[in-house]
């Protein structure tokens, strides 16, 4: 039995995903399986699969989204520790060494994950978002209501953790690993390393990129109103939290141009947590409702926090 199962999910990564792989398979720590789900890709990912042969067990499925997928890939692996990671990203070869080490000697950790930095479609390094290279240690329940820290090319879990959660759920696509994140928080700690050990690909076929402003605010909304009844919070996080995910709604319909919904989601925030006037986020996403020509200079800024 591996010590490591590392698990991808792809659809049409063609581009991409034997970089991904390779990264794997460069690793200092050499205990690990890959198992690659493909999620029903149409392009030529499965030929591209080919060249790794038996250095990984493919499976296959009809499409039915990245949750689905990560589900799977778990449940046709053996490894005592599970990381998960897309097929456009890529790892520090001192990655799982580093993050073994941590489950290996700290048994309270359930999860360890680490800074991330930014690449783009032709994998040279671009500027990273801060709240990538932020993270927290401990009890982090209430810290990620604020914001989703985790990157996902980043987590190494311990299966035995894994297995008392129902897995990630399709309803809060595109953002299933921050709801697992948070449910996964309360059985146990996490434990952060303050040093980059994974790449997130940024270019224009991510997920992320390809979903609605209106999707994105419902799919948050609805992920943050199933996180309050987890555990009891107070009315002062929720209110922060709604807030600071009303900052993002802001961002995103600016990003679309939608000015007016902008503005509502922008006053929403300040009414849900009068506190953001003094926070430099709120002042940046406000002039840019009021003068949409600043949008083109802003919006690379705001998105370092959004």
């Amino acid at each position: 039995m591996p010590k490591v199962s590392v698990i991808i999910p792809t659809y049409n990564r063609e581009e991409y995903i034997c970089e991904t792989i390779q990264s794997i398979l460069n690793q200092t720590f050499k205990d690990f399986e890959i198992i690659v789900v493909d999620d029903g890709s149409t392009d030529n990912t499965k030929k591209k699969l080919e060249t790794f042969d038996s250095k990984i067990k493919l499976i296959e499925q009809k499409n039915s989204e990245r949750a689905v997928s990560r589900n799977n890939g778990v449940k046709n692996s053996s490894g005592e520790y599970i990381a998960f990671v897309d097929s456009d990203d890529l790892w520090v070869k001192t990655k799982l060494e580093k993050q073994v080490e941590v489950l290996d000697n700290l048994k309270d950790i359930i999860l360890t994950y680490s800074q991330c930095l930014r690449v783009d479609s032709q994998s040279k390094q671009r500027k990273t978002a801060k709240r990538q290279l932020q993270g927290y240690s401990g009890t982090v329940f209430e810290d990620l209501l604020f914001r989703n820290f985790i990157v996902s090319p980043t987590p190494l879990i311990r299966r035995t953790s894994f297995e008392q959660t129902s897995g990630f759920q399709t309803k809060y696509i595109p953002y299933e690993d921050w709801e697992f994140w948070l449910r996964l928080s309360l059985l146990g700690e996490f434990y952060f390393l303050s040093e980059p050990l994974a790449y997130y690909r940024i270019h224009p076929q991510q997920s992320v990129q390809l979903t609605s402003a209106e999707k994105i605010e419902k799919v948050t909304t609805l992920l943050l109103e199933d996180s309050f009844k987890l555990k009891d919070i107070n009315n002062e996080i929720k209110n922060k939290s709604l807030g600071l995910a009303n900052l993002r709604f802001c961002y995103w319909y600016i990003r679309t141009n939608n000015i007016n919904t902008a503005k509502e989601k922008i006053k929403k925030a300040i009414e849900l947590y009068p506190n953001f006037l003094y926070d430099p986020r709120w002042h940046g996403l406000s002039l840019t409702c009021n003068f949409p020509i600043l949008k083109d200079k802003w919006v690379f800024n705001l998105e370092q926090h959004h």
